[in-house]
């Protein structure tokens, strides 16, 4: 019997978006052809979206140790790409160029999807071998900015945990649950919601990377541990608790790195230095390192102190 087919019987595209997407490419060595996709950008009516690679980890098959460095370019890149988006929308997308060597845009296309996102990872999905397809993520995945919208989460305290844990593996209790967990804790207020890294019995610490852009809302982020760091410092003053050393420990690139242009140094430069007379005025230890080796031996070496 055949059967009459009606506008009911096909997908609705009513409440779909439209918006424009590229690749953003990662030419890990300079002058090669070779390159990998490792996000998709996307612009439209309700604003942006970037949809990163989430398996950079895999680079490290083909260049080792050596991977770090490319992993760290693409952050920086990325947190470059979301403030030019953000000031210039679909026009930035259509420049194509980057700040940071060895990351470029490519082709524009558009396409539709329930949200801006969506379009983001079903073309990660399909084009990217660094890209894990997964359910869609929950909150606990995100960080919460305080006008209510959702920056990415810092992974140097898990990178902190996992460096620790292979050279000193009885100092993982230390890190919060929700590190040791891989969870990001979302922002929150008064005493009782702070967020502590790492608490041992020597060290108290916070962990958070810098990037180039050095953007306000992530030095906002930033001083919002260092004030955590303050009130678990005054309410152990005068308590049971041993004389404890509380310090901001900071990722941050190299000065000297070729990847970095005079604009990124000075920016990076100017945020330090507020960064740095904050905790002097605080009186607790502010650090600046360029690896997460140097800082996982700071954690260990302090610990371990006899």
């Amino acid at each position: 019997m055949a059967r009459t087919l009606t506008p009911a019987n096909f997908p609705n595209a009513a409440g779909l978006v439209k918006g424009r997407w590229a690749p953003v490419y990662l030419s890990p060595i300079l002058g090669s052809p070779e390159r990998f996709i490792v996000a998709v950008a996307v612009v439209g009516p309700e604003g942006f979206h970037v949809e990163a690679a989430n398996a950079l980890k895999r680079l490290e098959c083909l260049y080792g140790r050596a991977a770090e460095t490319a992993i760290f370019a693409v952050d920086v890149a990325l947190e470059e790409l979301r403030g030019v988006l953000a000031a210039n929308g679909l026009a930035a997308l259509k420049e194509g160029v980057l700040v940071f060597s060895g990351v470029s845009i490519g082709e524009v296309s558009e396409g539709e999807a329930r949200t801006l996102r969506d379009l983001g990872r079903t073309w990660m999905s399909a084009l990217s071998s660094l890209y894990r397809y997964t359910p869609e993520a929950s909150h606990d995945e995100l960080a919460a900015t305080q006008d209510g919208s959702v920056v990415p989460a810092d992974r140097l305290p898990v990178l902190v945990l996992d460096h620790v844990v292979s050279v000193a593996p009885g100092l993982e209790n230390y890190f919060h649950e929700d590190v040791r967990q891989h969870r990001q804790r979302r922002a929150s207020v008064g005493i009782a919601g702070i967020s502590i890294d790492f608490s041992g019995p020597r060290l108290v610490a916070n962990f958070a990377t810098l990037q180039t852009s050095a953007h306000a809302q992530a030095v906002d982020r930033i001083k919002r541990k260092m004030f955590d760091l303050k009130v678990r410092r005054d309410g152990e003053k005068g308590g049971l608790f041993s004389p404890r050393q509380h310090e901001m420990i900071l990722f941050t690139p190299p000065r000297d790195s070729p990847l970095l242009n005079e604009k990124q140094v000075e920016r990076l430069d100017e945020a330090l230095r507020d960064l740095a007379d904050q905790s002097g005025r605080e009186g607790f230890g502010f650090l600046a390192m360029n690896g997460v080796p140097e800082i996982g031996h700071r954690v260990v070496s302090l610990e371990s102190v006899n």
